[in-house]
């Protein structure tokens, strides 16, 4: 009961888009996130995408619930995808669960994060701008919000690239 009541506020607070984030004007904390996000993706060569996915889809943790799409946690993580990938049956239980671990379990997010960006890099052999798009617009990479999805990030990256994280 505890859980829904908290995964509920979650909702009601936080169904807002990152938008506007000012790279050149990080908090301590902000960089301390980005430090933790780069250090985990390091190992597969996935720090900047993670970074500047965490930046676009939450403002680095800030909206960590979209209620319209389903998607929870630092990198959004759409809770059916998480579902499949834990081999969990798809229980209103397991969502609430899963989507809580993704809100606040860091190291359980980034993994769920790396997963789906590496399946992408397999599927569309290492084209950034398809993986990217993919990231947000699954097999639909090739629309409209996709495309532009994937240019967003890759700005993200070349203005992370200027700062010292």
């Amino acid at each position: 009961m505890r859980l829904k009541v908290i995964l509920i506020t979650l909702l009601l607070i936080s169904n807002v888009f990152a938008s506007d984030f000012d790279i050149n004007n990080l908090t301590p904390q902000e960089i301390k996130t980005l430090k933790e996000i780069k250090a985990h993706g390091k190992e597969n060569g996935l720090s900047y995408s993670l970074m500047a996915i965490a930046i676009k889809e939450s403002g680095l943790g800030k909206y960590l619930v979209n209620v319209d799409t389903k998607d929870y946690g630092l990198y959004q993580a759409n809770i059916k995808t998480v579902i499949s990938r834990e081999n969990a049956p798809d229980t209103s239980w397991n969502r609430n669960v899963l989507a809580m671990k993704l809100i606040s379990d860091f190291q359980f997010a980034t993994k769920n994060a790396i997963d789906e960006l590496s399946y992408w890099q397999k599927v569309h052999n290492n084209n950034w701008s398809k993986v990217w798009s993919s990231y947000n617009g699954g097999w639909r990479y090739n629309s409209d919000a996709a495309k532009q999805y994937s240019k967003d990030i890759a700005t993200i990256i070349r203005e992370l690239k200027k700062v010292d994280v």
